[in-house]
Formats: structure tokens, C-alpha cells, sequence
């Protein structure tokens, strides 16, 4: 991973990248809204040839026309461009407020049916005006993933085989004694940094609980909206872009709404998940390949050469 081609493009052993991966999981939900990928603006390229290469691959080119590619002038974290997202959906004025699912590019879901289910319980969540995320029961006592204190049981109705709970509070990453005690203690679960939320919702906590943000990107002012030979639509730089991102805070959703919002609630995970985010992780998913490689005093390393 690097600059020019960083992780989301990387390919896994089934020969999908992770962003691939994600688009896939987008489709296999069903909606007939936007799939909406936020990028660096010079990675546009890039998602534009892997949407294009999944797409036609899999026989659902036509299905390009509701990929948009939003591209950042400059990395924010994840709140402001969620708001911007926002911001630029509610312009659309359809005569509705739409619901608003986000996934990062990086993680391994399976199966996909168990996901898919999940996400239609924090999309049912989400339509009473709450911030949903998706919660996953830990497997060991991890220090590189936030944690979310379980609540009282939070009903779930419409979606058969899935639960919820009230959120007590989100937990940044703790040490490994911190971690020990959540694991020992039952009540704790992973972030997994994926949330349902009306955007409209969203846009009002933002305001409430961070509006320098909010006020960035409120109201929307407009972008140049083109279409790739593809089918895929771009949303491409402006001046009010670069404006709107040089005056706010780079700020991540969790601090920005998530650990502030009182009607939070998470929906437990029933998908094995794994946020790939070491080569501890990606080893679990790619053969080591060290030929031609001298191994000097060494030992348990993942080599891929």
C-alpha cells in the first residue's frame, strides 16, 4: 500500500480488491439509491477502473450509472465527508430523506446474507431517528478496534434473526488490560465503524455536537456532477469544495456524533467481520510467498515477494 495505489485497491486471494468487495456488498443489499464511494480526488481514476472491472465482470454494467464517486481535495477523516455526502443527497430533493448506510473499504464480511440482514435491522432502526451502528461481538481482547457498552435491549422488529441494544457509550481503543476486563466482563462489543442513519438526522447532530463541520458543508452549494464513459457519475472539485474543506476540523465520526448522540443503538453483528488494518490481519487472507527470499534469523514473518 502507498500513495498511488493504496490498500482499498490491494487484491484479495479470491482476486477482488477490498474496495470491490464493498461495492459488491452495496449491491447485494438491494437498494435502488446511490452507491456512493468518497475518495481522495486523485484515486478517482482508480475507483472508476475497479467499479468498471467488478462490474462487467459480473455481468451488471448497467449498474454503473448508480455508482458516484465523490472525490476529497484533501483527507478529512470521516465526518466531513459524511457531511458532505449528506449535505449533497438532501440537495437532490426527491421527495424524500434518504437513509444513509456507510462501510469502510477495508474489512472482510462474510457471508454476505447474514450482513445483508443486519443492515436492513439498522435501516429500520435508523427511520426512528437514531444513529445505528453495527456491533461485533469480540473474539479476543483487541487494542486497535473502539469499543461500544452495551445497553438495555433495544427492539428490533421486521427483520427475523436480528437483536439490538441501547448504546451506554462508545470506548476509544484501550489498552490490553482495558480490553481484558471488556472481554471478561460480556457487555462490551467492537466498533465495527459502519452506521445507518437518516441523513437529515445525521446533518442535526453534526450541527448539535460539531458545527463547524456542519456549517462547512451546509447548506450545499453545489459541485460539477459528470458522467464517466462508463456510467459512473463523478462529483468533481469546485472552489466551494476547497473552501468548505479548508475551513473545517479533520474529525472522525465517533468523536464528532457518535460518542455525543443520546439516541444511539447498535444492531449485533451475526457476519464474521475483520477490519484489515495490519499485516497481522492480512496474512489471515493471503498465502506467504517468499520465493527468492533469504530468511535471516527469523521467524513467524509473512512474506509476500
Amino acid at each position: 500500500s502507498d500513495s498511488r495505489r493504496p490498500k482499498q485497491f490491494i487484491a484479495l486471494p479470491d482476486g477482488a480488491s477490498f474496495l470491490q468487495s464493498a461495492v459488491a456488498r452495496s449491491i447485494a443489499l438491494g437498494v435502488t439509491g446511490n452507491i456512493i464511494v468518497i475518495t481522495r480526488d486523485s484515486w478517482i481514476p482508480l475507483v472508476i477502473e475497479s467499479v468498471t472491472e467488478l462490474l462487467e465482470g459480473t455481468g451488471q454494467a448497467d449498474l454503473a450509472k448508480r455508482v458516484l464517486v465523490m472525490g476529497e481535495p484533501v483527507g478529512r477523516t470521516t465526518a466531513p465527508p459524511l457531511a458532505w455526502a449528506c449535505s449533497y443527497l438532501l440537495s437532490l430533493d426527491r421527495g424524500f430523506v434518504p437513509n444513509v448506510f456507510v462501510m469502510a473499504s477495508d474489512h472482510v464480511i462474510t457471508p454476505p446474507e447474514s450482513f445483508v440482514r443486519d443492515v436492513r435491522a439498522a435501516s429500520r432502526l435508523a427511520d426512528g431517528n437514531k444513529l445505528v451502528s453495527l456491533a461485533v461481538r469480540p473474539t479476543y481482547p483487541a487494542t486497535g478496534y473502539g469499543y461500544v457498552k452495551a445497553g438495555p435491549p433495544e427492539p428490533c422488529e421486521g427483520v427475523d434473526g436480528a437483536s439490538a441494544f441501547s448504546v451506554h457509550s462508545f470506548v476509544e481503543k484501550p489498552d490490553a488490560a482495558t480490553a481484558s476486563e471488556y472481554i471478561a466482563s460480556g457487555g462490551y462489543f467492537w466498533n465495527s465503524g459502519m452506521y445507518a442513519f437518516r441523513a437529515d438526522f445525521f446533518l442535526g447532530e453534526l450541527a448539535a455536537h460539531r458545527p463547524g463541520v456542519f456549517n462547512a458543508f451546509s447548506p450545499f452549494k453545489g459541485s460539477p456532477e459528470t458522467a464517466h464513459p462508463s456510467g459512473v457519475r463523478v462529483v468533481g472539485p469546485s472552489p466551494w469544495l476547497a473552501e468548505a474543506y479548508g475551513a473545517c476540523e479533520s474529525v472522525s465520526v465517533d468523536y464528532a456524533v457518535s460518542e455525543k448522540c443520546e439516541r444511539s443503538v447498535s444492531v449485533r453483528a451475526t457476519f464474521h467481520w475483520d477490519d484489515v488494518g495490519s499485516w497481522d490481519s492480512f496474512s489471515k487472507y493471503s498465502q506467504s510467498q517468499d520465493s527468492g527470499v533469504m530468511r535471516v534469523e527469523s521467524a513467524n514473518c509473512f512474506v509476500h515477494s
